[in-house]
C-alpha cells in the first residue's frame, strides 16, 4: 500500500535554505572573480563539421568591423583601419588558458616572419588581464603586434564562437575567412597566399 509522504516543515525549511546557500555561492563565484584569473571559459570550442571555418555566409564577403584596440605594453587606443594601412590583415583571437591558442602562436609567428611585410598581422588578447596577455607573449616568444580586447566585444564584432579564433581580412576591407580553431600551419600559409593573389 501506497503511503503519502509528508515532509516536516522543519526539513523542508532546511533543504530550502541549503539550496539558497548553494545557488548564492554559485552567482557570488562568478561575481566576485579575481582579474587575475578572469578570461573566457577554459572551454574551447571544437570546429564543426569541416575545417573548422564559421558557416560561410556568416561574414565572408563582408566589411570587418570598425575597432579601436589598445596595445598590450599600453598607450592610446589604435584605429584598425589606420594599422592595417591599406595591407590585407589577419587577427587572431587568444587568452592564455586556450592550449590551442598557445600551440599556434609559433606558427603565426613564422607567418609574420614571411608575410609580415605584406600583411598586417594582430594578436589580440581577449577576456583577460594584461599580465596574463603579456605573459603569453613572453612565453610564446611572438613578434608581431599585439592587443586587448578586455571584455570581448571585438571577437564578438567578428561572430567569433570560441578560441582561438582567426579571422583573414583582405586589402579592401571585406573578411575572406573567419577560421575557429588551432589553424595548421599549410592552411595559414594557403590562406595568406589567397590575400596576396
Amino acid at each position: 500500500m501506497a503511503g503519502k509522504r509528508v515532509g516536516s516543515p522543519l526539513g523542508v525549511t532546511l533543504v530550502a535554505l541549503v539550496l539558497a546557500g548553494l545557488i548564492t555561492a554559485l552567482v557570488l563565484s562568478f561575481v566576485l572573480e579575481d582579474d587575475e584569473t578572469a578570461g573566457p571559459p577554459a572551454l574551447t570550442l571544437a570546429p564543426g563539421a569541416g575545417d573548422g571555418t564559421i558557416p560561410p555566409g556568416e561574414l565572408e564577403g563582408e566589411p570587418a568591423p570598425d575597432f579601436t584596440f589598445e596595445p598590450l605594453t599600453g598607450g592610446a587606443d589604435i584605429d584598425f583601419e589606420t594599422f592595417r594601412a591599406g595591407r590585407p590583415a589577419l587577427i587572431n583571437f587568444f587568452y592564455n588558458g586556450c592550449v590551442p591558442c598557445v600551440v599556434e602562436m609559433p606558427d603565426l609567428e613564422d607567418a609574420f616572419e614571411t608575410y609580415g611585410d605584406q600583411v598586417a598581422f594582430l594578436g589580440l588578447s581577449s577576456a583577460e588581464s594584461v599580465r596574463a596577455g603579456r605573459e603569453l607573449v613572453e612565453r610564446t616568444g611572438v613578434t608581431y603586434d599585439i592587443g586587448r580586447d578586455p571584455d570581448g566585444d571585438i571577437i564578438t564584432a567578428f561572430a567569433g564562437g570560441g578560441y582561438p579564433t582567426t579571422v583573414f581580412i583582405a586589402a579592401d576591407g571585406t573578411i575572406t575567412t573567419s577560421h575557429l580553431s588551432q589553424i595548421h600551419p599549410d592552411e595559414l600559409r594557403d590562406e595568406l597566399d589567397g590575400l596576396l593573389a
